[in-house]
């Protein structure tokens, strides 16, 4: 369904394009056509509020991608089939009808899929290990020590989700203890956040007095400051 975009996770903003046979009726010569729609998730019971931005005609493919690539973090991508406008009047009026519950069809269908993202997991980081666990938990710490407000809940919640699911498969590391430790303000926090994924780091990599001397340094800052 999409060309870009994970149906698992979709952002809720979405362009829909189609290359256009022949003559463009919203834009003489313009071999593109797209829109925009999107898909919020502040929800009204069930349902999910759409707004879809009216049709926009692109000289040629390229024009669109420059639009794409500048924003490629923002959007997911679909294709519908080649537009291709009949001759006859009669014919092209219900061939424009046919396209619009053509894309009226898709929208539904993206929308079912930003439906089904709420009762999915929350999403983990890709770690093939303990050096990628180790410094997936770095990312996480630094972005919610960092944050404020909600985006410091939602952070919360990412790196509690990240514990849990990966800390059965490292019980080396403390990670009950690291996790208080990320509740301790202001510099004291930032010191002992520092000081257990160093720790963490010198028992993946089996330096073993490195680690027990950074052991002594977080027991002496916790408990005496």
């Amino acid at each position: 369904m999409l060309e870009k975009g994970s149906k698992e996770r979709p952002t809720g903003n979405l362009i829909i394009y189609c290359h256009v046979i022949g003559e463009n009726p919203f834009q003489s010569g313009s071999q593109i056509i797209a829109s925009n729609v999107v898909v919020s998730f502040l929800k009204i019971n069930d349902n999910f509020p759409v707004v879809t931005f009216p049709p926009i005609s692109f000289e040629n493919l390229d024009e669109l991608k420059k639009i794409l690539v500048q924003n490629e973090d923002l959007y997911d991508l679909a294709r519908l089939p080649d537009f291709r406008m009949p001759e006859e009047k009669e014919q092209g009026n219900q061939y424009i009808q046919n396209r619009m519950e053509q894309y009226n069809h898709f929208v539904m269908k993206y929308v079912d899929l930003c439906k089904n993202r709420e009762n999915s997991p929350l999403p983990l980081l890709n770690v093939e290990g303990p050096k990628d666990y180790i410094e997936a938990l770095r990312k996480l710490s630094t972005e919610f020590r960092s944050s404020t407000g909600i985006v410091k809940d939602t952070t919360q919640l990412k790196l509690e989700n990240f514990i849990t699911e990966f800390s059965p498969a490292y019980p080396q590391f403390d990670l009950s203890n690291y996790q208080k430790a990320l509740f301790f303000p202001g510099q004291k926090g930032e010191v002992l956040v520092r000081l257990y994924i160093q720790k963490y780091e010198a028992i993946q990599n089996e330096k073993y007095e490195t680690a027990s001397l950074l052991k002594k340094q977080i027991y002496e800052l916790e408990h005496n400051g």
